[in-house]
């Protein structure tokens, strides 16, 4: 059903479960598009199973093959054998792969990496709380050049970028000479849940990859009530490219944010 302000304010409970459902039909088309390219049914690696919320006792563990099964049977197809070799049997951290070997670079805050020209994509995984994927375009001064650089679900290209659902992607050889910052932003979705914070209760993270480069940032909770914030910023440095590990949060939510960053709050 559609999650409209009526339900949110009547049923707090009913939209948020069918916030989860309509997160869940998404990431179900996604796991059908993944088993056409790779000829069978992706494996919870493949898959990226720490993308959803595992609602059972035993989280990952028993709800991916749930999963699995359901797919099957409403596509008529067979689930994949590694269907229940998903992870740790205690449940484990849900935003944590399972496999050490492939396991990216961890970037402490602060830290930056350099980049290869191409495409890289900044995917947000979150756990306890929906959230909002957004992106900033700013010149050398910090500031947006004009409010088309809020790139976002209702604004989703613009100069090399791209929002798409959890996941910034841009592409750095058509990024505009005076761009000089991209600062990639999530934010709670306060009207599916209008008291979250990123105390906590919510852990996120920024994975950051492109071919031959594998990153991930996990920011310490935050204390004061932020809502919103920067996870990480793509710039240049003379004529290369690199990725930093920001981890800035923002108690006065998006608008403070806006105007930090020069975007008329107002338009």
């Amino acid at each position: 059903m559609p999650v409209d302000d009526d339900m949110r304010l009547n049923d707090p409970e009913e939209a948020r479960r069918h916030w989860f459902l309509g997160r869940l039909a998404t990431e179900g088309l996604r796991y059908l598009q993944l088993q056409e390219t790779l000829g069978e049914p992706p494996t919870a690696k493949q898959f990226g199973s720490q993308r959803l919320t595992w609602p059972w006792p035993g989280e990952e563990t028993e709800g991916w093959p749930i999963l699995q099964q359901t797919i099957a049977s409403l596509t008529q197809t067979a689930a994949s054998a590694s269907a229940s070799a998903t992870g740790p049997a205690d449940g484990g951290d849900p935003l944590v792969g399972q496999d050490d070997s492939t396991a990216p670079r961890t970037l402490a805050k602060g830290a930056n990496a350099a980049l290869q020209p191409g495409h890289v994509a900044v995917r947000i995984t979150t756990a306890g709380a929906p959230v909002d994927v957004s992106a900033v375009l700013l010149s050398s001064n910090g500031k947006v050049r004009d409010d088309n650089d809020l790139v976002f679900y209702n604004h989703p290209n613009h100069d090399g970028i791209h929002a798409n659902g959890d996941t910034i992607t841009a592409d750095l050889a058509h990024i505009p000479t005076d761009v000089h910052t991209i600062a990639v932003i999530v934010s709670i979705d306060l009207q599916a849940e209008p008291a979250a914070t990123f105390d906590r209760r919510i852990a996120w993270q920024a994975d950051i990859s492109q071919p031959g480069t594998s990153l991930r940032f996990r920011p310490d909770p935050f204390a004061f009530g932020e809502t919103v914030a920067i996870a990480a910023e793509i710039y240049r440095r003379g004529s290369d490219w690199k990725v930093r590990a920001v981890g800035q949060g923002y108690d006065t939510g998006l608008a403070g944010m806006a105007t930090d960053y020069g975007i008329n709050v107002e338009a």
